[in-house]
C-alpha cells in the first residue's frame, strides 16, 4: 500500500461551497470506484495553530502503489476528476507527495 497526500489551494473565485459540491459528487464518487484506490479521504483545512493553512485542501488516498494511481489518473474514467481538479485547484500551490507507512 502506498500513501499519497496532495494539498492545494482553491482558484481565486473558486468558492468552498462549489468545492464541496464537485468533491462530493465528482471527485471522491469517481475516485473511490477506481481498481487502484484503497481509500480516498478529502479534508477543507481550517488553518494551523499561527493563523491561515497554508493550503485550503488535503486529500488522503490510500492506493495499491504510486505507478498504479498514476497510471489511473490518464484513463477515461478519471477524465472528469483531471478536468475539474484543473477548474478547482490552483495548481501553483499544489504539492504532491508519496510514502508508506512506518511499521
Amino acid at each position: 500500500m502506498q500513501k499519497v497526500y496532495c494539498l492545494y489551494k482553491l482558484k481565486p473565485g473558486v468558492t468552498a461551497e462549489e468545492y464541496v459540491e464537485w468533491s462530493k459528487t465528482v471527485d471522491q464518487a469517481i475516485t473511490r470506484r477506481q481498481p487502484c484506490v484503497q481509500r480516498f479521504r478529502v479534508f477543507q483545512l481550517a488553518g494551523t495553530r499561527d493563523g491561515a493553512a497554508p493550503w485550503d485542501v488535503v486529500e488522503d488516498i490510500e492506493v495499491e502503489s504510486w505507478e498504479a494511481w498514476n497510471a489511473c489518473l490518464s484513463t477515461p474514467e478519471m477524465a472528469d476528476v483531471v478536468a475539474g481538479f484543473r477548474k478547482m485547484a490552483d495548481r501553483e500551490s499544489a504539492v504532491t507527495v508519496f510514502g508508506a507507512e512506518i511499521d
